[in-house]
């Protein structure tokens, strides 16, 4: 079986002598190089703002999913899923925020106070 060749390319990556002392701690109790975890660590990071910007260009309406998806280089269900979540804690906080004021509506026998809330969350 042939092993797929991968490109590598190189990029410097200047640390003061505290900067370095913490990495090499880091790399140390993780048993992994320098370079390693750089390296992990800058694919992670780039992958989760590519799926930030993604999501946040679909959401204000920017762009499709397709769109998205082959600007980013991120697969369609990947961003769906995210795009799900966030929608999902936005529900969840509207859920809360409701059941917060039908209480305190309650309490303070005004109903109105309720009424102008479900109308605010809906505009």
């Amino acid at each position: 079986m042939k092993k797929e060749k991968h490109e590598k390319t190189t990029v410097t990556v200047r640390l003061t002598d505290e900067e370095d002392q913490v990495l090499r701690r880091l790399c140390m109790l993780k048993k992994t190089s320098k370079t390693g975890y750089l390296t992990r660590l800058a694919k992670d990071q780039a992958k989760r703002e590519l799926l930030n910007y993604a999501t946040g260009e679909y959401l204000e309406g920017k762009a499709s999913l397709s769109e998205l998806a082959k600007k980013t280089g991120l697969d369609v269900p990947t961003i769906m899923d995210e795009v799900a979540r966030i929608k999902g804690g936005e529900k969840r906080a509207v859920e809360a925020f409701l059941s917060a004021v039908e209480t305190l509506s309650k309490l303070n026998k005004d109903p109105e106070f309720y009424d102008l809330a479900v109308k605010a969350v809906r505009e």
